[in-house]
């Protein structure tokens, strides 16, 4: 591990603590199985709902047809779990404060650079590391370990890919990963010089309680935020009379009709995780169906096929699927503020870009509203997956925000 680029550990680490280098090693007859369960499992005949092209009622059967015999045919793992190896990994135990400690894998850039600022980057789901590849793509063709002016830290969350699963005899939610990564960051040596959390969708609720809860936290930048409308404003009151953009009524249009038809997966996860993880969970197809049609229509610019599966090879091959599913029990049960709102309790700079087909963008008005949001930029692209939809575009959001913030962080 000592080899490769940027794998310096920028500090030294208390000797009791537990980190190895780690490098994924799927065994050949795992690769085997999933190629047969892929031949032997069968695709239902055209109907009326799966040969909708557009996606509105679910996963279009051509287009899982394809996915499913790319997977099997085409799609070389071996050559993905070689470029993710090729990044520094490894795997640190974490205790938390009840003492139960957690193996958490995580990829890294550390810098050699004396002022680079350390960056926690928080993935989302259906996702995992593989929505940063295009971004420490570019990253380590732009810079040497000298002068990346960031140290990069990108962890998988308990009960994601290669991470421990969390445990069984209580929930285990996003603010119990959000103390975890603080532990992670600690651990690193970052508590004093503090950091910079970032992240979309899941990871956006999870940065937001880091922040809140962290104080060597100083700066917290998503591209996803959740905002409800101010007291007293009707909706679609304000639509028809025309008080928003034309880009933020089509967004709100949109948020409106997801949340009206689009939800299904929530209401599943969350009401019944148990029978969710076993018959999607169970199946290759199943997961393909399930997270390939959320990677293929949450988007505005599409994402490139071997990333498609190899994210959804992370899950298949970890068999993650069924405790990746936890946080959706908060929306299911009525109790999403926490997951949704976390910028309620944030007292640092925030960041936040609108990207235009993002699942929920809130208009300016009620950004303005919460007094919350220091540093705003739209983007008249981009949809769920900006890391992978728009790594360039998110990275200079990053630094840009970052660079106007780091040095007035208390």
């Amino acid at each position: 591990m000592v080899s490769i680029p940027f794998s310096k550990l920028p500090h030294p680490i208390d000797p009791s603590v537990n980190l190895s280098p780690y490098a994924i090693a799927i065994p050949n007859a795992e690769i085997d199985k999933l190629k047969l369960l892929l031949e032997l499992s069968p695709i239902a005949p055209p109907n009326r709902a799966n040969s909708c092209e557009d996606g509105s009622l679910g996963i279009p059967r051509k287009d899982l047809v394809e996915l499913a015999k790319y997977w099997q045919n085409r799609y070389d793992w071996r050559k993905w779990e070689s470029t993710l190896n090729s990044f520094p990994q490894y795997k640190i135990n974490i205790a938390d404060d009840d003492s139960k400690s957690y193996n958490i894998h995580f990829f890294a850039l550390f810098s050699e650079n004396p002022s680079a600022v350390p960056l926690l980057l928080l993935h989302g789901w259906p996702g995992s590391i593989v929505e940063f590849l295009p971004l420490l793509f570019q990253l380590r063709s732009q810079y040497e370990p000298a002068t990346l002016p960031f140290h990069i830290i990108m962890p998988h969350y308990v009960g994601y890919a290669f991470s421990d699963p969390p445990p069984i005899d209580r929930d285990f939610t996003h603010a119990d990963n959000a103390r975890l990564v603080s532990k992670l960051m600690h651990t690193l040596g970052f508590s004093e010089s503090g950091y910079v959390v970032q992240g979309g969708d899941l990871g956006s609720a999870t940065a937001l309680v880091v922040a809140s809860n962290d104080p060597a936290c100083k700066l917290v930048h998503v591209n996803l935020l959740n905002i409800p409308p101010p007291p007293g404003v009707d909706v679609e009151a304000d639509i028809n009379a025309g008080k928003y953009t034309p880009e933020e009524t089509q967004s709100l249009v949109n948020t409106m009709e997801f949340v009206k038809n689009k939800m299904t997966f929530v209401k599943l996860n969350g009401t019944q995780p148990s029978t969710a993880g076993f018959v999607i969970g169970s199946n290759p197809l199943g997961v393909l169906a399930w997270l390939g049609e959320k990677m293929t229509t949450w988007v505005d610019n599409p994402v490139e096929t071997d990333l498609i599966l190899t994210n959804v090879s992370m899950y298949w091959f970890s068999g993650c699927y069924p405790t990746s599913i936890y946080h959706h029990r908060l929306v299911a049960q009525g109790d999403s503020g926490p997951l949704t709102y976390g910028w309620k309790g944030v007292n640092v700079p925030l960041g936040y870009s609108w990207f235009r087909k993002e699942l929920a963008n809130p208009p300016k008005a009620w950004i303005n509203h919460t007094g919350k949001v220091n540093w705003y930029r739209t983007h008249d692209k981009g949809g769920h997956f900006a890391a992978l939809e728009m790594p360039e575009t998110l990275w200079k959001d990053i630094q840009d925000f970052v660079g106007e913030f780091w040095g007035k962080a208390g």
